[in-house]
């Protein structure tokens, strides 16, 4: 049977299509923007059956439809707005509409269609404060978002728990890590690019890149090892507590100088540097404090995943990725598209 991605044709929904193709799955992407047209060109390499549905994951009736027929067992709901400060600022609503809303709705379609399995994936950011603290965090410690992008990715995982324990829904909630890697883009729906992909882009245009003083500490991953978490999450037995963390467990200290040394290696026009006292750098980091990494145990023992990718691991694949797909990554009119108003909703990132 098919399996569900809403926000399929974002950063990670073209991750975990990819890897269910490559099993042998049939794949049905749904979201309010089309699939870039590279990341088609790759996803329809493999044999297994691949549909793309224009739609919005806040319509309950359609996506109970297109679950009927299209037969679907198992759902992975990744729409979301990641929003930042000035979203924040100036649509709201629509972020709680869509990223709290939009949970409720594929959550009743998925009942209503008889699905067995929904994996709602969440984000870190939900710990909020919590993360100002040592980690590494575990799947109990509590949660404090103080931003709305944490506030409702912590009131979706809090609805999704609910409406399993009332409806008898087999689902589950992840925390994804700070990911980065393959098929990241700008969609009109995510405010922050990871500094790895700004890097990324100055290397292609040959341009010079200069690094914060200070490197602030991530939990990252890489978008391959997502997206095999999430595939194993689809396979495991049903589970109690429902809450996983998805990350690396590794430690990234010092990786962007390793990361910008391999790009000049690759790219030798690119140039970069760390920022002097009171120069300006020109690439955002995202976060102005060192974040807590999270405990990775519980998805080792309860889905048997342990991520393959470590600084070094994601560092050589990434580059040989980006060989392979340098017009995507140099943001052309896929992204032009999106910001001009595509929009929509894009996966967890």
């Amino acid at each position: 049977m098919p399996i569900l991605i809403t926000g399929g044709c974002g950063f990670v929904g073209i991750n975990l299509a990819e890897a269910l193709l490559s099993k042998g799955e049939a794949v049905v992407l749904f979201d309010r923007r089309p699939l870039p047209d590279e990341a088609r060109s790759a996803l329809s390499a493999h044999p297994s059956a691949l549909a793309v549905i224009a739609g919005d994951a806040r319509d309950t009736s359609a996506l109970a439809q297109l679950m009927r027929e299209h037969r679907i067992e198992r759902v992975v709901h990744a729409a979301v707005i990641t929003s930042g400060v000035q979203r924040e600022t100036s649509e709201p609503g629509n972020i709680i509409d869509v990223n709290i809303g939009g949970t409720v709705s594929v959550m009743e379609a998925a009942r209503s269609a008889g699905c067995r399995r929904v994996l709602y994936v969440s984000s870190g950011a939900a710990y909020g404060q919590t993360l100002d603290e040592p980690g590494p965090l575990r799947e109990d410690a509590p949660s404090r978002p103080d931003t709305l992008y944490g506030i409702t990715k912590y009131a979706a995982e809090r609805t999704v728990l609910r409406l399993r324990a009332l409806w008898g829904l087999d689902a589950l909630c992840v925390r994804l890590g700070t990911v980065f890697g393959p098929w990241e883009y700008g969609t009109g729906a995510r405010d922050r690019l990871s500094p790895q992909l700004q890097l990324a882009r100055l290397a292609l245009q040959g341009e010079a890149a200069v690094l914060p003083a200070r490197e602030v500490r991530r939990d990252w991953v890489y978008s391959r090892d997502v997206a095999a978490g999430l595939v194993a999450l689809l396979d495991a037995g049903r589970a109690a507590p429902a809450l996983f963390h998805l990350s690396s467990g590794r430690d990234w200290a010092g990786f962007f100088p390793r990361w910008c040394a391999q790009l000049q290696a690759a790219y030798p026009r690119f140039s970069w540097r760390i920022a002097a006292a009171a120069e300006q750098p020109n690439i955002e980091c995202n976060a102005a404090a060192d974040r807590a990494p999270m405990d990775v145990s519980r998805i080792a023992a309860d889905a048997r995943f342990v991520p393959r990718f470590g600084p070094r691991e994601a560092t050589g694949d990434f580059i040989s990725w980006i060989g392979l797909h340098p017009r995507f990554v140099a943001a052309e009119a896929h992204e032009a598209r999106h910001k001009d108003g595509g929009g929509g909703m894009r996966d967890e990132g």
